[in-house]
């Protein structure tokens, strides 16, 4: 179901119907500050796996997790140093996804024999909004066309997918730009992919 959302100010109502939606187990696009994201509730292992399905994806491949504050980076990832808390304040919210060792929060579906995960705390208002209405965060992944170009106009989504997908959230069209994504699971940040995120606001080497 295609549900037309203000990308600036989102609609009290559409946000609460779409979160009692991903707490019934479904699953819902909604935009991010990168990309449209496919999205499901993280402690529902059936949604997971409809998400793994839809995209035809491997599980060995990572979701990632989208967290409202910082207070539930910890909870969902270990080792969050006080330097790597220092760059994540820098930047956050925004375009950035950061890679950490999973804590045992993470569902195990998404792990198999991966140990980390990557985490984001997006700045759009609408999933804001979304992840503040459930007080949990969300798993997303991005969503790509058979030539493995991101799919950005959420008419085109919801064509694709069709009845398969509950809601999607149509808040325009969004400029494909992935994120800027940095793995701090080791002893030194390591930039994995420079993306729509500004490279030099993270200091990775103050």
């Amino acid at each position: 179901m295609l549900v037309e959302i203000n990308p600036a100010e989102p609609e009290k109502w559409i946000i609460a119907r779409t979160a009692q939606t991903l707490r019934k187990g479904g699953i819902a696009v909604v935009p991010t500050d990168t990309v449209y994201g496919l999205t499901c509730r993280i402690g529902n292992h059936d949604a997971i796996r409809r998400i793994y399905e839809l995209k035809e994806m491997d599980h060995k491949k990572p979701l990632s997790i989208l967290v409202g504050d910082m207070q539930m980076v910890g909870r969902y990832a270990r080792g969050v140093t006080t330097p790597a808390f220092r760059i994540m304040k820098r930047v956050l919210p925004g375009p950035y996804t950061f890679i950490f060792e999973a804590s045992p929060e993470v569902p195990k579906i998404m792990l198999r024999k991966r140990r980390t995960i990557g985490i984001r705390i997006p700045d759009h208002p609408v999933v804001h909004a979304l992840l503040a209405e459930l007080s949990e965060p969300l798993l997303s992944t991005s969503i790509r066309n058979p030539d493995n170009d991101f799919v950005n106009d959420p008419v085109e989504i919801e064509e694709r997918f069709g009845g398969r997908i509950d809601v999607v959230l149509d808040a325009g069209r969004l400029l494909p730009l992935p994120s800027t994504v940095v793995d701090l699971s080791g002893d030194r940040p390591v930039l994995v992919r420079d993306g729509k995120g500004d490279v030099e606001a993270l200091q990775l080497f103050a």
